[in-house]
């Protein structure tokens, strides 16, 4: 039941990071990513500092420690995603960072010292042929926006990893509550010295950014470090993996954007990897089912 939970939990996750592709197009335009990415963490940290109040009893220096390395991780992987856009197309940088499933397995070698199953493996390959499907239309080489956006998935698949180990060992709310606010500070410390500050904000603008807060940093990754502690590493990996299907879900509903038939290649693709991953046997009729016995 609880992975069950924790499956769907992983989902609603994705969902909630799909919309921010939505609410991102429009604010990017008044507000650099820079600083629209420490507002977001800022306010979204402050929020889940509140809410942590009543839990505050149970920090440990080991908590504290491991909320920390997770808050780094997790801007490093912003940074590199928002400075790499920069240089190249938006659906390429999704693409490569969406490679962090392909780069998972051998993350989580390096870092548990145990190697993936094969299944693993293969459904990882299965994932990333399906974001190629739906993200990719021409291929113009290689350039340093790509190389920067490699980093981001890196540190997307690092990330992961270590939330897998620390769930499974501290309470999600603190852990969720340090990283979300050590990516604040990191972002604020970033923007100060990289960024002019911004002089006006339209009540739009401030609307999207607590959006942004709320929906698409506290509830998912709360969600996110939740389904984490009760489900394998490659399993996550794989259902993350599926934000640029919801976020494409998405802008087809609310932005009026028409789907091709590389898009619905793609998802069922994403979705036979994740059946893969989870060995899951797709029912069969009855008589098929008999000679698979025999």
């Amino acid at each position: 039941m609880k992975k069950s939970m924790a499956i769907f939990a992983l989902f609603l996750a994705v969902f909630t990071w799909g919309s921010a592709f939505c609410v991102l197009k429009d604010t990017l335009e008044n507000v650099s990513p820079i600083w629209l990415l420490a507002s977001r963490f800022l306010l979204a940290g402050i929020i889940m500092t509140l809410v942590c109040i009543p839990r505050m009893k149970k920090m440990s220096i080991r908590t504290l420690k491991r909320g920390i390395i997770m808050g780094i991780v997790l801007y490093f992987e912003f940074l590199f995603f928002t400075v790499g856009l920069q240089y190249t197309t938006s659906s390429k940088s999704s693409f490569i960072i969406g490679s962090y499933v392909a780069i998972l397995p051998l993350i989580y070698w390096v870092i548990r010292g145990k190697k993936p199953q094969r299944a693993d493996i293969l459904a990882a390959l299965v994932c990333i042929v399906g974001l190629g499907f739906i993200l990719l239309g021409s291929f113009d080489g290689v350039n340093k926006g790509d190389l920067i956006s490699l980093l981001s998935a890196v540190c997307y698949a690092i990330h992961i990893v270590v939330t897998g180990i620390f769930a499974r060992e501290e309470d999600g709310f603190l852990l969720n509550m340090l990283q979300i606010g050590t990516g604040g500070i990191l972002g604020l410390v970033a923007a100060m010295i990289l960024e002019p500050h911004p002089t006006a904000m339209s009540g739009m603008n401030i609307g999207s950014i607590a959006y942004l807060a709320v929906f698409c940093t506290v509830v998912p990754y709360l969600l996110s470090v939740f389904g984490q502690k009760y489900v394998k590493t490659s399993t996550s990996g794989v259902i993350l993996s599926f934000e640029s299907v919801f976020g494409c879900i998405l802008s087809i509903l609310i932005l009026g954007e028409h789907p091709g038939v590389r898009f619905v290649i793609g998802a069922m693709l994403m979705m036979c990897s994740f059946l893969i991953v989870e060995k899951i046997s797709l029912p069969l009729p009855k008589r098929v089912a008999v000679k698979a016995e025999k």
